[in-house]
């Protein structure tokens, strides 16, 4: 475990957090309004966000224990009946797979991921910077939801 790994666990977990508090007084009539600024993200609804968010970051749990992920966004569903408590278990789950990222280290922190192995690999940029990246990129997202 290195510091720069406590790092960034604290960072994922601080907007990871940011989400929960923001989804747990939501209902599912809420999860479908229109997130402004995000309308070509599945249907554009503050419900498909959160939970494209989420799978992010199952996404980057994995990805930073060398597990195989899939890149891409992939499909994304429009927010339905039923869906608060399922964004809520979600996040949750991610909170805890997100944990991975503190177990880092120095030598994985250093390592330099193959081009295309992830978004943000280039060949160049090591563990730490492409989970930096990652994780800016969804403050944006966690932001945009929140505000």
């Amino acid at each position: 475990m290195a510091a720069r790994a406590e790092v960034l666990h604290a960072k994922a977990i601080d907007q990871v957090d940011r989400l929960i508090d923001f989804v747990a007084g939501l209902d599912d009539a809420d999860l479908r309004r229109p997130c402004p600024g995000r309308e070509k993200l599945g249907d554009g609804s503050v419900g498909t966000l959160v939970a494209h968010t989420t799978a992010n970051y199952e996404r980057i749990a994995a990805f930073a224990v060398g597990a195989e992920v899939e890149g891409r966004h992939g499909h994304l569903a429009a927010a339905g009946g039923g869906e608060a408590e399922a964004l809520r278990d979600g996040l949750a789950a991610a909170r805890q797979n997100l944990g991975a990222i503190a177990d880092l280290d120095d030598a994985h922190l250093d390592s330099i991921p193959p081009e295309g192995a992830f978004r943000f690999c280039d060949g160049n940029r090591s563990l730490e910077e492409v989970l930096t990246a990652l994780l800016t990129h969804q403050s944006h997202q966690v932001d945009a939801v929140t505000s």
